[in-house]
């Protein structure tokens, strides 16, 4: 005889549990544990306070002079149209028509070791990089030995960390200069770009007057007319670029807007480390009071007896 699957069928029950209730407890206890430990909480937050409050005053000012640059526009020569129509034909006598400048390797020169090492020479910096060490009274080094130790390769990495150079998408460019002396920041920007536009300004000329060498050579060898043609238009396109190079001053860069010395140091933002003192700080004292009703819970835990069965 079959059994009812009515009868056969189970109900388990399940009870519901206190969860919502222990949440309440232990949100209560937790609010208990920090009421009765306040003093704890304040007292690690105003130490913090302390602590952040004196880095902000006595860390050392750093300030930052900005100039406004912009790619200097080459003038375009007459011959330019010509040239590409020859291009052909310079490529097999061997004579590479010079491309425009690149304002990327332009940038990249300012932070190179020659161009540092250069500059560092020329304006005799060594004194002002490392100053903590120079005695501006008797225009010496404080100790026979920092004579000995400070050469002019130790300054380029300090030089290089203070120079930040960015470009906009508008093809301005913003060199900035971060250093403890505003007019000193302000004098190395500006001096920065001015040497940068003379070292390639000079590297140009030397360059066009090797291509018009060059090109007279190959010019008195050649009987061939369209290739004469060729380097006529190439002699003189040298010869135009070289003049130019001799009269403009701003021959990579040109200041759009020249750094000045800055009126406020750009670090340390006092303000923001005193509020993130106070703020790190509160919540320090915060988890110090839980870790240490954690440690004591679980000291109580083991040190329970145990109930042999």
């Amino acid at each position: 005889m079959s059994e009812d699957p009515k009868s056969s069928t189970k109900y388990v029950m399940v009870e519901s549990g206190p969860s919502s209730d222990e949440d309440e407890i232990d949100l209560l206890e937790l609010i208990r544990t920090l009421l009765q430990a306040w003093k704890s909480v304040v007292g690690v937050t105003i130490l913090c306070l302390g602590f952040a409050f004196a880095y902000a005053l006595y860390a050392p000012e750093v300030f930052k002079a900005e100039t406004l640059l912009a790619p200097a526009q080459e003038e375009k020569s007459g011959t330019s149209s010509a040239l590409s129509q020859f291009g052909g034909l310079a490529a097999m006598a061997g004579v590479t028509i010079p491309a425009d400048s690149n304002i990327e390797r332009v940038l990249a020169t300012l932070k190179t070791r020659v161009f540092l090492k250069k500059f560092i020479e020329e304006k005799k910096l060594l004194p002002v990089i490392f100053e903590d060490f120079w005695d501006a009274t008797s225009s010496s080094w404080k100790s026979p030995a920092d004579q000995q130790a400070f050469i002019t390769e130790d300054g380029i990495i300090p030089l290089r960390g203070a120079i930040d150079v960015n470009q906009e998408k508008s093809g301005l460019i913003n060199l900035a200069i971060s250093w403890k002396d505003p007019e000193v920041a302000a004098q190395w920007a500006n001096d920065l770009v001015k040497q940068l536009n003379e070292q390639l300004r000079e590297q140009a000329i030397a360059d066009s007057k090797k291509r018009v060498g060059y090109l007279e050579q190959e010019l008195a060898k050649t009987t061939l007319q369209d290739m004469r043609a060729v380097l006529y238009n190439l002699l003189e396109s040298e010869k135009q670029k070289a003049m130019l190079a001799n009269v403009n001053e701003d021959f990579a860069l040109e200041v759009i807007d020249p750094a000045v010395a800055p009126e406020t140091c750009e670090k340390p933002k006092r303000k923001l480390i005193v509020a993130l003192g106070g703020v790190g700080g509160g919540f320090l004292g915060i988890f110090a009071v839980f870790f240490a009703q954690f440690l004591k819970k679980l000291k109580a835990t083991n040190s329970e007896p145990t109930i042999n069965s």
